[in-house]
């Protein structure tokens, strides 16, 4: 079975806000770390029923970026 994983990088500020958010994965035909200004994340735990999400946007997303985001 082949393996492939994702990094993320949040960087906080004094307030623990994302200020820079960037990511790479090990089967990407990109080079270098790319950057995000936000990212979604949902996890089901189909044994114990749950989920964890994450939403996370950097201080600079415009509000009409996040209505194409969403």
């Amino acid at each position: 079975m082949k393996q492939s994983s994702i990094q993320i990088q949040v960087s906080l500020d004094d307030q623990k806000i994302p200020e820079a958010i960037s990511w790479n994965a090990s089967d990407s035909s990109a080079e270098n770390t790319r950057k995000a200004k936000a990212f979604l994340l949902s996890l089901w735990d189909g044994e114990e029923k749950t989920a964890l999400r994450i939403d996370l946007w950097t201080k600079d997303m415009m509000v009409d970026e996040m209505e194409d985001f969403f």
